[in-house]
């Protein structure tokens, strides 16, 4: 679904056979008329150059259904991008269409333990974070970088989940990284493109709050070494998937800036608020709340957007960068 938000010029249809017929629009309320096919058979009449497994099921894996549809794509020229954790190119019946195929997850060969090339960095680094894991840090980082390019700053997004990756076509799927490297791993994709952009989005991961993914989320901290975080929450979420209350977002915040505080100094600069189960009405308030307890600028990005976050990101980095 991500690329249909991000990228939806570039969709051409997506195939789902239990709702073939509909448009995406209709399904999902926002991706407009693509249009949802039965098949990769009738998808090949829009002459497509790619091909893109867009689910994901818990554990990653790759279900023989869908066997005779990457056949016929491959087949038929198209590139495969997979975001499973099982990797099509090293799939037998597959391999021999390997360089057609780029499993998203699939790390980079040679990855080291990061080597602190922080300390060289010429451009500031946002890295986007979570009151909980699956709570919009990815969006939090692509609306960021549409509402900064409208106020003339240029930003570069690093993804590090399938669907980040396959937006951007960078970055590294750091829950299939070791974990000795996923420091290193997030450090390198930085490196390839510091000093481009005054400013660099990282998309984060996991919550470092969440017991079963602080480690991949401390990680990615580390290895970024950011300059500033970007918070996302929802306010109707009270526990995680263990059933183990979140804590207060004060907290959060001091948790993050002080996991920084023996290298530098970070900042978390503002929230971008998840509304899902809110009403229209129900937004601003509780926005005014995030307001008043964090002392930060705080909005709805998607549902009710202001630029209220963007502009404090805009006015730290130009401070910052003494332009």
């Amino acid at each position: 679904n991500g690329l249909i938000r991000y990228r939806p010029k570039e969709v051409l249809a997506v195939i789902d056979s239990t709702k073939a017929g509909k448009t995406v629009g209709t399904v999902l309320g926002y991706g407009g008329d693509i249009p949802i096919l039965a098949s990769v058979e009738t998808g090949l009449k829009l002459k497509p150059d790619v091909m893109v497994i867009g689910i994901a099921p818990i554990g990653g894996g790759f279900s023989e259904a869908w066997r005779p549809a990457v056949n016929r794509a491959l087949e038929a020229g198209l590139k495969v991008w997979s975001g499973l954790h099982y990797f099509l190119s090293t799939d037998p019946e597959f391999s021999s269409h390997s360089e057609q195929i780029w499993d998203l997850r699939k790390p980079p060969s040679g990855l080291k333990v990061a080597q602190g090339n922080w300390t060289r960095r010429k451009s500031k680094i946002l890295l986007t974070i979570g009151s909980d894991s699956n709570i919009g840090k990815m969006t939090t980082a692509l609306e960021l970088q549409t509402q900064l390019a409208a106020r003339g700053i240029e930003t570069i997004f690093i993804g590090t989940g399938q669907t980040g990756i396959a937006i951007a076509e960078r970055g590294v799927g750091v829950d299939a990284v070791v974990s000795d490297f996923v420091n290193g791993a997030v450090e390198a994709e930085i490196d390839k493109v510091d000093g481009q952009v005054p400013l660099i989005l990282v998309e984060g991961q996991g919550a470092v709050t969440h017991p079963g993914y602080s480690g991949v989320t401390l990680g990615l901290i580390h290895g970024c070494m950011p300059d500033y975080f970007v918070l996302a929450h929802q306010p109707t979420r009270l526990v995680d998937d263990y059933n183990h209350p979140l804590p207060s977002l004060s907290f959060v915040r001091d948790l993050h800036e002080t996991l920084v505080s023996p290298f530098k100094t970070a900042r978390v600069l503002g929230v971008n608020m998840y509304s899902k189960g809110m009403t229209l009405d129900e937004i601003a308030p509780a926005l005014a709340g995030l307001r008043r307890n964090l002392k930060l600028p705080a909005e709805d990005m998607v549902r009710q957007p202001t630029g209220a976050v963007a502009d404090a990101v805009a006015l730290t980095l130009k401070r910052d960068l003494r332009v």
